[in-house]
């Protein structure tokens, strides 16, 4: 029988449940007002979406999918035995507290043979959660992961956590010593301690102080885990759940606009009630595991930014409210400033290439909350790094990012031995050039490839020439929402009138901004990568790859095609449609794991703020490669990702005649198609790609 069914036990119990249970509902309300008086925000959906929610929640939230990666099996191991017998064990607890209360309302006498058949499975989780608290503590003192905040919040809950089972084992044990049944050996663990007090002697008055002494334990140690929970890091534990659930189902790297932007006063975030309830959450559900850190290559290459340590500012800013809520701080105590507190330079880091998010076991996101705050920065105050500021103006004034561009849009089409038509609507394709493809010299020849190859497949195109102007991801990625939406509006209400329907891109930036962001603008339009294009061509014998090109071909993941569209097997199948060309994967740093090549995040024209540089960091993974494989050639498929390559590998490797040459996926099918002396012009892969073509001053610039 519990202690507290008695005099004066019973008024303990009530007395400890009731002062518990209301501190708990006090903290985390406070907590939930914080949320609720952010921005509102649907983020239900579409039926299908709710479908798809509730459908992949189990996986997420039980199965544990992203917390259980192999690169961090170990972590995933102790995690996952720690939370699923936690779990489980909810059922002894429950029926610890209904005990509580009266035996006859337990689930030993309201389920009887089902309770006692669930008593082993409840002893083994009691087992595994104690050497999973085991696991995570050799964790933290022998191997100490850099990722990992080391702090005495975890080990409270580590210690909470493996006492609680302690209690449990120690309870049970003495219960079953008092009052022997016949399936006490269910409880394999509690009977064999009970067995153990028998064998030295000990006596039903010392069994009684101690049963009810391990009973106070336990119901002590649940209470205080549980009033503990709203402020603790572990406070994940509640709202993880519907962090998953309400996660965002579009790509990666979609932003969201700012809507009625006419009529905002304040744009961007710049106090922690600007961001929605959603984003709120997320940096309380932040398990600060450091997965996104040692992912995050603003952080490995010595940047402020962490995309940890910007959750933690987040909701310490946010917790600043709380105490104010609480009358815990001073009218005289200055306020923290969400900006200040997450730091300039940090917001201006981020090159958006999403590992982050990728590696969240919680899918916190990170890239909108960094790229809110760059809005407020840029549209609000008008804060930015010189870079950012000279772009944006030339976006305003000229129409591309390029100052000093010595080209016209119509430029590479010179080089063509074949008339570049029009787009009418009567062709099946758009051919949007970018502003890269066509005032960069050396991306020129990735459009020109890409042109003869569609001519070749006999694809019908156009392309708008002067008319086209910027997909306007640079100006969102900078922070100008309004100049984004000023230019995506312009563009599509071209290509409605225009009547496009599809549209063939080299740049996954534009392709990510016109399939995704146009929509939210009401541009629907069938967007393609011309590597999709091309993977499909060759697959139905369009395209005829006859030539071999007997290299080693090491393949970049761009961020936008890949990780943010899980586009990777286009490109691949490319390659290895090229007879005598063999694919070279970087070794960890491929596919969903690539590596940034610095470009993202607008960063293609904005300086980087110290420590180094990001495209030298990848352009070394890629040279290291081809040195060990024998590889000469790295292929990418974003012409940022090119401009990187072309500029890091000189800077990694002195020798000019062991550098990798970067190639577009697209120059080295037109000469497996052509050859290098065949028809369609195409360079041979052993010749070094120029750099040149955009001058130093914007004097020669021809206006566009």
């Amino acid at each position: 029988m519990a202690p507290s069914t008695s005099f004066p036990g019973d008024i303990g119990f009530y007395l400890a449940l009731i002062a518990f249970s209301s501190l708990f509902l006090f903290l985390a309300g406070i907590r939930a007002a914080v949320m609720l008086r952010a921005k509102p925000e649907n983020r239900l959906g579409t039926l299908d979406d709710i479908i798809e929610r509730l459908m992949t929640l189990p996986k997420y939230v039980l199965g544990t999918r992203r917390l259980n990666r192999s690169r961090y099996w170990y972590a995933g191991l102790l995690h996952t035995m720690i939370f699923w017998g936690f779990m489980v064990l909810q059922v002894r607890t429950l029926n610890f507290l209904l005990d509580g209360f009266h035996e006859a309302i337990s689930f030993e006498s309201l389920l009887g043979w089902v309770y006692i058949g669930f008593r082993p499975v409840m002893e083994m989780f009691n087992v595994i959660v104690i050497v999973g608290v085991g696991l995570a503590a050799f964790q933290r003192i022998i191997t100490k992961p850099a990722r990992l905040t080391l702090n005495w919040d975890a080990w409270f809950i580590l210690f909470l956590t493996w006492f609680l089972m302690v209690t449990d084992v120690f309870t049970n044990s003495f219960a079953i010593f008092l009052e022997r049944g016949d399936h006490d050996a269910y409880s394999f663990l509690a009977f064999g301690l009970a067995n153990y007090w028998d064998s030295i002697g000990m006596s039903q008055s010392v069994a009684e102080g101690l049963h009810a002494s391990w009973w106070y334990l336990h119901l002590f140690d649940f209470l205080i885990f549980l009033a503990y929970l709203p402020i603790s890091k572990h406070s994940h534990i509640l709202t993880a759940p519907i962090n998953v659930f309400f996660r965002r189902l579009t790509p990666t790297g979609v932003l969201q606009p700012i809507k009625d932007i006419e009529e905002q006063e304040v744009f961007g975030v710049g106090k922690v009630q600007d961001f929605t309830w959603k984003q709120n959450m997320d940096f309380y559900t932040c398990t600060e595991c450091g997965r996104c850190e040692i992912n995050c290559p603003a952080s490995l290459t010595g940047k402020d930014l962490s995309p940890k340590k910007i959750m933690h500012d987040m909701r310490t800013v946010a917790e600043a409210q709380v105490h104010g809520a609480m009358g815990l701080t001073s009218s005289s105590d200055e306020p923290i400033k969400l900006i200040d507190a997450v730091g300039f330079d940090t917001i201006w880091d981020c090159v958006n290439c999403g590992a982050c998010q990728y590696e969240c076991p919680v899918f916190i996101e990170h890239v909108p909350a960094l790229m809110d705050m760059r809005r407020f920065l840029v549209m609000d105050e008008a804060n930015m790094p010189e870079s950012a500021a000279s772009t944006l103006k030339q976006l305003e004034q000229r129409g591309h990012p390029w100052p000093g561009a010595a080209f016209t849009r119509t430029s590479w089409m010179d080089e063509l031995d074949f008339e570049i038509p029009k787009f009418d609507g009567k062709q099946e394709y758009l051919f949007w050039v970018g502003c890269t493809g066509a005032l960069v010299e050396r991306n020129m020849k990735v459009t020109q490839a890409v042109a003869r190859l569609l001519r070749e497949a006999g694809v019908t195109f156009g392309c708008l020439g002067e008319e086209e102007t910027c997909s306007g991801d640079p100006a969102r990625r900078l922070g100008n929402e309004y100049l984004f939406q000023i230019q995506a509006k312009q563009n599509i209400e071209t290509w409605q009138g225009k009547d496009v329907q599809k549209v063939i891109t080299t740049c996954p930036h534009c392709f990510n901004t016109m399939k995704n962001e146009y929509p939210q603008l009401d541009g629907h339009f069938e967007v393609q990568h011309h590597t999709e294009v091309f993977a499909a061509l060759i697959a139905e014998g369009k395209l005829q790859v006859t030539e071999e090109l007997a290299e080693k071909i090491t393949y970049h993941d761009s961020c936008f095609l890949g990780r943010h569209n899980d586009i990777y097997e286009p490109p691949r199948d490319i390659i290895k449609a090229i007879p005598g060309a063999e694919l070279v994967e970087i070794p960890g740093h491929n596919r969903e794991q690539g590596f940034c090549c610095g470009a993202g995040g607008a960063h293609m024209w904005v300086e980087e703020s110290k420590g180094q540089r990001i495209n030298q960091v990848r352009a070394t993974q890629a040279q290291d490669c081809g040195q060990q494989c024998g590889s000469n050639i790295v292929a990418a498929n974003c012409p940022f990702c090119i401009q990187m390559f072309d500029d890091g590998i000189p800077s990694v490797e002195p020798d000019e005649g062991k550098r990798m040459k970067t190639y577009d996926v697209a120059e080295l099918l037109e000469q497996a198609v052509f050859g290098s002396n065949g028809s369609g012009h195409a360079e041979p892969v052993e010749a070094a790609a120029s750099t040149e073509g955009v001058a130093e001053s914007d004097e020669t610039e021809s206006e566009a």
